[in-house]
């Protein structure tokens, strides 16, 4: 054997609430799990073995949706996550800029700012706000969802747009009277204001070495990522990963989310083909990601009816109907599944109906089609996930940032059947559990303290936000690690502690199955297993 480890609390994920007291690992895959005797039975001179002294250990984080390099190329940008008003935005920036040294005419990022988070005005910024930071440099901030941005008067200028730029299908410049833009774009609109070097494989493998470290701290071995974008095009990603896995420098598992923007560009992507066996243990392209709507608290997701507290506005659909439907058939027919984001209850009764027509006109049904995020539900619209065999690729943590605005956006009837991850569940939908990061961090125990408090983390609402959607700590580990392997077609081969599957393992600070839940938001990641080394922590 390689590594040993005994003395722990091991949950199994494998047979309800199993455990084992140890488990044995060689050649990258756990070879044995039993009690303490059995296992260090097998050991030799060579083997690793270590005490984990009682801790509690299950099977590696798998984050079932994200943006692997939109976090890393974040890495170097300004965080705006968790600022409180639009002042503290204001002197974040330019304290950004004075710390860094940032030249005069060198465009300034930021990213993660949410309005609704504000304490008092609770409004989006404008241009004339980050006029405020520095007109001697252009200013460029994404919203937290990364489907709306702000920009300020200089930015606008240097790109020549101003109440004569024509409006872009598929986005909104936000304008005042006069026609001028006030600096915020959303959706598709967002490309104007955005204009980014594209990176080639070398600068995108850098980008993935420098995540690697993070993940690893977070007990994180796999993630379902999409990638694909403009800056970094599939075909430098592609490479990128391939090279990684090759040179055997990769420390977590990508299963790659395809997007691509418009039917002829989806026609393009779908001639990439599958990796050979070797790489895909560590990088294969998986299901088709489309972005078919925008955001809840950037009021572009697209709704049945108008937003409760925007009349006249049900959102934004990213594609017209017929282009959606030509997409969900072109994936079909190449026997593609697809992963789409649809977070209005409108476009996900399209995602429903597409799904619906395809399997009816060409029975596929190994073909596992799902839907990202999955927020404003009615109660048909669940029961027709179940129904369609369609997966719910959920974000809990999302209900940090959103539960005081849900009802705002769409109503009291419709949030009380919102998020609704345990109704899910229980239809036997498959829910693998996922960050969206970087619209949300990485950090696995603050989206499954969410789940199964329905709470933010500053504990709020008293009770929970519909608490009867509440998971059990056990429902969320599990789907975020056996769901999650389900969604990418690697129920086989990890998910679980078992014999014959991937050496990927975390080993946790505390046992969050069974402290208060509050404890779960304190809980580190004590050691990461991945291919059966050691990648993060030593000692327990």
């Amino acid at each position: 054997m390689d590594l040993i480890l005994y003395n722990g609390n091991l949950y199994t994920m494998d047979k309800e609430k199993e455990k084992a007291q140890a488990v044995a690992l060689k050649d990258g895959l756990i070879a044995a799990l039993g009690s303490d005797g059995d296992i260090l039975a097998l050991k030799s001179e060579h083997t690793k073995v270590i005490d984990l002294k009682g801790k509690t250990a299950i099977p590696a984080f798998n984050d079932s949706h994200c943006h692997l390099l939109g976090y890393a190329i974040g890495l170097s940008m300004l965080d705006l996550n968790g600022v409180k008003s639009i002042d503290e935005m204001i002197e974040r920036f330019k304290a950004f800029i004075k710390d860094n040294n940032i030249p005069a005419g060198q465009e300034v990022r930021g990213f993660g700012w949410n309005q609704n988070l504000f304490e008092g005005e609770q409004r989006n910024p404008t241009k004339y706000d980050l006029d405020k930071v520095s007109t001697a440099h252009p200013i460029y901030a994404t919203r937290a969802c990364h489907h709306v941005a702000v920009v300020n008067s200089t930015l606008l200028e240097g790109y020549g747009i101003d109440k004569n730029t024509p409006e872009v299908s598929g986005g909104e410049i936000v304008r005042e009277q006069s026609g001028e833009p006030i600096g915020i774009f959303n959706e598709t609109a967002m490309s104007l204001v955005k204009k980014d070097k594209v990176l080639d494989a070398e600068e995108i493998k850098a980008l993935v070495l420098k995540a690697m470290p993070n993940l690893a701290s977070m007990g994180i071995t796999s993630v379902q990522s999409d990638d694909f974008t403009p800056r970094t095009p599939f075909g430098a990603v592609y490479e990128a990963y391939v090279n990684l896995a090759k040179a055997k420098k990769m420390t977590f598992r990508v299963n790659e989310q395809c997007r691509a923007s418009g039917l002829e560009n989806y026609k393009k992507m779908l001639e990439l083909k599958q990796v050979d066996k070797d790489v895909a243990a560590y990088f294969k392209l998986g299901p088709v990601k489309i972005l078919a709507d925008g955001s809840l608290g950037g009021r572009t997701a697209f709704m049945k009816e108008d937003y409760y507290d925007q009349p006249g506005n049900k959102g934004i659909p990213i594609y017209g109907k017929e282009e959606f439907d030509a997409i969900v058939d072109l994936c079909h027919e190449k026997d593609r599944p697809v992963a789409i984001h649809a977070i209005g209850d409108a476009i996900m009764q399209w995602c429903i109906d597409a799904v619906k027509r395809v399997q009816k006109a060409n029975p596929k049904p190994g073909l596992r089609h799902g839907i990202i995020h999955c927020q404003i539900t009615d109660e048909e619209l669940l029961r027709e996930f179940k129904a369609n065999n369609v997966i719910a690729y959920i974000q809990p943590i999302f209900i940090h940032a959103d539960w005081g605005v849900v009802a705002d956006r769409v109503g009291e009837a419709k949030a009380r059947t919102s998020y609704a991850f345990k109704t899910l569940k229980d239809l036997g939908v498959y829910i693998p559990l996922g960050t969206d990061c970087p619209v949300e961090g990485f950090d696995p125990f603050k989206n499954i303290y969410c789940a199964v408090t329905r709470k933010d983390l500053h504990g709020q609402p008293e009770g929970g936000y519909n608490p009867h959607e509440a998971l059990s700590v056990y429902e969320a580990v599990y789907a975020y690690t056996a769901d999650s392997a389900y969604a990418s077609y690697e129920e086989d081969v990890k998910g679980r502690i078992k014999a014959g599957m991937y050496g990927d393992i975390a080993v946790l600070s505390k046992n969050i199955f069974e402290v208060k839940h509050e404890e779960i938001l304190e809980t580190e990641v004590e050691m990461t297993v991945f291919d059966g080394k050691i990648i993060y922590g030593e000692e327990v």
